[in-house]
């Protein structure tokens, strides 16, 4: 007699599942499968956003509130220590005269001696010579005081107009401002041509730069200044610049 093993349950289940009729299935609960469906009040995946970068600019033009003078101090003598005596001199009577006349910053700078023997070797002469600079928010006592210290025995070599960093960095931060809202002007219009509208802005960068306007100004001899120079205070450009990157949606 042949003995045969039992079936376990979990078979005979799974048989019996097999064989039941199509009809029969949705009473005998959910698959497997079935159970694993989307919940009908989960979140929806949003539409996909287009990632744009693009840059603007903002320029604002102001006045200049700083004036340097640069002058020089020159003299030629047989001897070095004879040369080098008047150019000091004249340095010295230059920085008593700015600390008098208040309200200026001085630097001195590139003091030199030098032996001129080319043109007649047997009577060598030397030469000493040192700049000074002077800057004051004033520029017309400025150049009250340089047409003075000319009259001295001074030569002028150049004047140039600039701006303050307090007043710097008022006007780039107004540029940049106005870099800004060009941004922000070219998303909009970018997302209105491509039918779509800015969602956020992912990033931003700034930069700024000031563009003085160059004053030409040539070297002139003591013996020219017959009153103060003039140097008209022109604007100047303070250009910021912005770039970004923004979502859009449609």
């Amino acid at each position: 007699m042949t003995r045969r093993s039992p079936v376990p349950h979990a078979v005979l289940a799974v048989l019996a599942l097999a064989a039941a009729p199509a009809t029969l299935l949705p009473l005998l609960g959910p698959t497997p499968a079935l159970a694993q469906d989307v919940p009908p009040d989960a979140p929806r995946p949003g539409p996909a956003a287009t990632e744009l970068t693009l840059s603007g600019t903002g320029t604002v033009h102001a006045a200049p509130d700083r004036l340097t003078a640069t002058l020089f101090a020159e003299s030629t003598a047989a001897n070095a220590a004879t040369a080098q005596g008047k150019v000091n001199a004249l340095v010295r009577q230059t920085l008593d005269a700015a600390n008098a006349a208040g309200g200026l910053t001085t630097v001195t700078e590139g003091y030199f001696v030098q032996r001129d023997d080319t043109a007649r070797p047997q009577s060598s002469q030397w030469t000493a010579r040192q700049t000074i600079r002077l800057t004051g928010a004033d520029g017309a006592a400025l150049l009250d005081l340089v047409g003075k210290l000319q009259a001295r025995g001074l030569a002028l070599s150049g004047l140039d107009w600039s701006l303050s960093s307090d007043r710097r960095q008022e006007l780039t931060s107004q540029a940049e401002a106005e870099a800004l809202k060009d941004v922000r002007r070219r998303a909009d219009a970018a997302a209105t041509v491509l039918g779509m509208k800015v969602a956020t802005i992912r990033s931003v960068s700034l930069g700024d730069r000031t563009m003085p306007r160059p004053m030409p100004m040539m070297a002139m001899a003591a013996r020219a200044a017959a009153f103060p120079p003039s140097a008209p205070a022109e604007e100047q450009d303070v250009t910021a610049s912005a770039t970004a990157t923004v979502l859009l949606r449609p």
